[in-house]
């Protein structure tokens, strides 16, 4: 099942003269997909996200969340995936994402509890929240 996580952008409702330019010309919101199989964690790590301006899918593990990207026409900037997850793990998911041309493009920020993967950025639960946010906003601009 994917979740979806929007925003509440208050400044439809009453925009102010400097909202009235973001309003006319809106930037395009970058989308995050957040794959891991705790869904307390996946809560928590996409309201931060919503609160920082970015639209937020979810899956429960990594054959969810694959078989979500290559149904999904609008795919996300950027994928935190868990690593260690039942029925498909995030290093599983990572390699079988990097074989399909369609989705092998988007980067990927690993979230764990232990281990980590050569080569690849791992944030080791619990992480620092705002260097999150700075790994994500480096790679997705």
């Amino acid at each position: 099942m994917l979740e979806s996580h929007e925003c509440n952008n208050e400044s439809w409702k009453n925009p102010s003269f400097s909202d009235l330019e973001a309003t006319l010309f809106p930037r395009r919101r970058k989308k995050i997909m957040i794959i891991d199989d705790d869904q307390d964690f996946r809560l928590a790590i996409s309201e931060l996200l919503v609160d920082h301006g970015f639209c937020v899918t979810t899956a429960k593990d990594g054959e969810v969340g694959l078989n979500n990207l290559i149904h999904q026409q609008d795919l996300p900037d950027i994928i935190l995936v868990d690593l260690i997850m039942p029925v498909k793990s995030g290093l599983e998911f990572r390699r079988e994402q990097l074989q399909l041309d369609e989705i092998n493009k988007i980067p990927v920020l690993f979230m764990t509890g232990q281990g980590y993967v050569e080569g690849e950025t791992c944030f080791l639960k619990p992480f620092d929240q705002e260097e999150l946010l700075e790994a994500i906003n480096r790679r997705v601009g």
